[in-house]
């Protein structure tokens, strides 16, 4: 085409109108969802301790639901926790591969080996709506709220944004959580898959040197 038919056209900005606003759960949450995750589901498609190993998965490894419920054990790499991504299991189509916690690679070993799971077959067999229809039960049998006051809510793609903001709480550099959820910028990690509470921001500030006071200094406090 001799000219762009759409360059005057102006990008909206997704920051005002974003279709969803999820929000991370607190560590007391998923404690909580775990309790209740252990006991026996009314849905008898799931197996005793499937959905407890499919959460712990979904917070320790930041992958999406859908990447999950394609996962083979050939994609694992037992003996050094290596995780390969196949470019077509993923959203990006782009392959990788990760570091897996060694709990993780252990527990999901014993579940191969319970099961009788072989190399090329799916470890899982949940459809994405019976996934979220499990989640969503859990937060209720847990007594945890799938919308908060200020609008964000739960659902399973949330545990993608809890991974994101548990390694910002422990200090883990932007560049290191993004490369871990494959994002293709740090903006895109920092706006929508951290969640920044107010008094570690206040926490932030006490750290500061204090200025101004040369007769009687004042030493930065925690606040309580």
């Amino acid at each position: 085409m001799p000219s762009h038919p759409l360059k005057f056209v102006r990008k909206l900005n997704q920051e005002i109108d974003q279709r969803k606003k999820r929000r991370a759960m607190t560590a007391d949450e998923v404690e909580r969802l775990f309790q209740v995750a252990e006991s026996k589901h009314k849905n008898s498609r799931w197996k005793t301790g499937e959905r407890i190993l499919i959460y712990r998965l979904l917070l320790g490894t930041g992958l999406r639901s859908t990447e999950l419920s394609l996962l083979t054990p050939n994609q694992i790499d037992f003996e050094r926790c290596r995780l390969t991504i196949e470019a077509a299991k993923t959203k990006n189509k782009k392959a990788d591969v990760l570091p897996m916690r060694p709990d993780l690679v252990q527990s999901l070993q014993a579940w191969i080996a319970e099961h009788g799971i072989q190399s090329h077959e799916r470890i899982f067999h949940y459809q994405a709506r019976t996934l979220c229809d499990a989640f969503y039960s859990d937060l209720k049998r847990a007594g945890i709220e799938r919308k908060s006051l200020d609008g964000r809510c739960l659902d399973i793609h949330a545990l993608r944004k809890t991974f994101g903001t548990m390694l910002a709480k422990a200090g883990v550099p932007l560049t290191t959580t993004q490369r871990l959820m494959r994002h293709y910028s740090p903006e895109i990690t920092a706006k929508l898959y951290i969640d920044v509470d107010p008094l570690d921001m206040s926490n932030a500030l006490v750290q500061l040197p204090t200025f101004g006071y040369s007769n009687n200094p004042v030493m930065p406090t925690s606040p309580k």
